[in-house]
């Protein structure tokens, strides 16, 4: 099964998110994972702040995509989050960011967590679809803007 949805596939949506800083959105999705996964909160949300200070999930345009493979869980699990407000994250042009996109993969996922990490850095690559996202206020929007039959998955 290799689709783009399959790949593609976003766990839980949080739209309009109220965080002022890395910590508060990692706690947020961390424990998000965390009722998914049967993962620790406290040591996701560590290991998230780790990566971040090495290497800042910012890719630029206002979008940042943390991601992580990790022991423990038998599936990937990822986030789609929308902010309140933007919030600086170290991104490569030096902008805030509103669009956070979080992907946990098991540490055995190899190449699959590369592609997933691949075909959702494309799709929010979009700046189309990412000013949709902006607007939208709530979750059934968003994944309805990600599932658009016109074609938003097929162009990434």
């Amino acid at each position: 099964m290799n689709t783009y949805t399959h790949d593609l596939h976003v766990d839980m949506i949080v739209p309009k998110l109220k965080a002022t800083n890395q910590k508060e959105i990692f706690t947020a999705l961390s424990k998000q994972a965390e009722k998914h996964l049967n993962i620790s909160a406290k040591a996701l949300g560590q290991l998230l702040l780790k990566k971040e200070e090495k290497i800042g999930s910012g890719i630029g345009d206002g979008v940042a995509i943390p991601h992580i493979q990790v022991r423990g869980p038998q599936k990937p699990f990822t986030t789609l989050i929308t902010l309140d407000k933007p919030v600086e994250f170290q991104a490569t042009d030096n902008e805030p960011v509103d669009i956070i996109c979080m992907i946990l993969s098991p540490e055995a996922d190899g190449p699959l967590h590369l592609r997933r990490l691949s075909r959702i850095s494309r799709l929010l690559k979009n700046k189309t679809l990412d000013s949709k996202l902006r607007e939208a206020r709530d979750t059934h929007s968003i994944r309805t803007l990600l599932m658009d039959p016109e074609g938003w998955l097929m162009a990434a």
